[in-house]
């Protein structure tokens, strides 16, 4: 630790006082407050190290903290100067890459955002997924459901049962109706594709063997203690199968944005090089 032949208080009433009486923006100057070999810490190096009203206690801690890191740091780094070869403590090369680097990656992450096109259409979604369709194989089973949860004591529960199994446009309208102002939870919509896991995490199905469903076995309803589920089972793909296209809907989006985002780059790079070439910036000797 570093020699305290300072009482704490008198450590922070200095610091405190020297801090008021520094203008912003002058670090390394004013009072010298520590001293390691030809490095020295200054008042000024600890603007913004006391947080907005805190307490004698914990700015003494916070001063302290500070101290003692840039203690260590210098030490450790006086340690390392002279024990490293020479070549081991030349970073010029590196520094210089490691801009570039940088430099390239914030111009190239600009140009993303000024120029890449990121409306996709349903045709380039299908036409991708048409070619690619064999390398999206399903992890696990996948099940088409419509659903409906209901509080047991909602009113018409007969008559949406049967209009939760329908496929007719005008009981679709009503049941759509019904269950924005009845059911706690549904999905009544067109391909609602889930997977295995989410469907257990919304209804308590777990014993139900949806793939041994016919036209007789696609409904399923359970009851608990407060609610009543109404499941209609409309498909499902086994493990290993090809997902629907609209499974994959979003997976494919995020594979042609991302194709379209290192064509653009490649592109700049190769017009950056070409331009460079046809006005003789670039010569190979």
């Amino acid at each position: 630790m570093i020699n305290k032949n300072i009482s704490g208080l008198a450590v922070l009433f200095m610091t405190v006082w020297m801090l008021a009486c520094t203008p912003a923006g002058t670090s390394g100057s004013g009072e010298v407050l520590v001293r390691v070999y030809d490095k020295y810490l200054y008042a000024s190096d600890l603007e913004g190290v006391i947080p907005q009203g805190a307490s004698a206690r914990d700015s003494l801690t916070a001063v302290r903290a500070f101290i003692q890191n840039w203690v260590d740091k210098e030490l450790i780094v006086r340690k390392a100067e002279e024990n490293l070869p020479e070549e081991y403590q030349d970073f010029s090369n590196r520094l210089e890459e490691y801009r570039n680097s940088l430099i390239i990656f914030e111009y190239e992450k600009m140009l993303v955002r000024q120029e890449l096109d990121t409306n996709i259409s349903m045709e380039a979604i299908l036409e991708y997924y048409d070619r690619q369709k064999k390398n999206f194989k399903l992890r696990e089973d996948i099940l088409d459901l419509q659903y409906l949860v209901l509080h047991q004591d909602s009113p018409a529960i007969r008559k949406f049962r049967q209009y939760v199994r329908s496929e007719v446009p005008e009981e679709m309208d009503s049941l759509a109706l019904y269950s924005s102002k009845y059911a706690v939870s549904f999905s009544i919509m067109d391909d609602h594709w889930l997977e295995l896991d989410e469907v257990t995490e919304i209804l308590p199905v777990e014993s139900y063997d949806y793939r041994d469903f016919n036209a007789n076995r696609r409904y399923l309803e359970v009851k608990d203690s407060v609610f009543i589920y109404m499941v209609y089972v409309r498909d499902y793909k086994p493990v290993d199968s090809v997902p629907p296209v609209q499974f994959v809907e979003e997976v494919v989006k995020k594979i042609i944005l991302n194709k379209r985002k290192k064509d653009l780059i490649r592109n700049m790079r190769q017009t950056v090089l070409q331009d460079a070439i046809e006005h003789n910036q670039v010569e190979i000797f």
